[in-house]
């Protein structure tokens, strides 16, 4: 599966390239789970890609069969209000957006990701979850992308 290079629709500035890696990473720790190791579940091999681009020579090079694009769709600061609905067939990670527990000092972030099959137009796949989190805004988006990670993981290895 390639990975491309994420998106980033909030109005925070992060390195989008370093993200990536991070998603990398967390589909690598999924293919040390037991399942895999013990033949149960089959290995997600990642490529990254250096854009995010449908198009991306890379995606025939390196022969994948599925491409997976993120985006960061919002940060919200904590303090901050936010007048928007929550979005459809998202997935709430903590507290969900009008909790009377969601803590005020906790940032919130939401990440949505589509798959493609390689040569195809039409989504194959996508989903978008949310997290809270008093973290900084970096390391929020690192944990949404080990959450980003097992969705798909969950998606690819469900049967179609």
């Amino acid at each position: 599966m390639c990975v491309s290079t994420l998106q980033n629709n909030s109005h925070t500035a992060l390195d989008m390239t370093w993200q990536r890696n991070q998603l990398i990473k967390a589909f690598e720790r999924n293919n040390k789970g037991k399942d895999v190791t013990k033949g149960k579940a089959p290995r997600i091999e990642t490529v990254p890609l250096e854009s995010n681009s449908e198009t991306d020579p890379a995606v025939r090079e390196n022969n994948c069969q599925f491409i997976l694009h993120a985006n960061v769709v919002e940060i919200i600061e904590a303090g901050t209000y936010d007048t928007s609905n929550s979005r459809p067939h998202s997935i709430v990670i903590g507290s969900t957006p009008n909790d009377s527990h969601a803590n005020s000092n906790d940032n919130r972030a939401t990440v949505s990701y589509r798959i493609m099959r390689a040569g195809e137009l039409e989504i194959w796949a996508s989903g978008e979850l949310t997290t809270h989190d008093p973290l900084p805004d970096a390391m929020l988006i690192s944990h949404l992308m080990d959450q980003t990670a097992n969705r798909v993981v969950s998606e690819l290895r469900e049967p179609r």
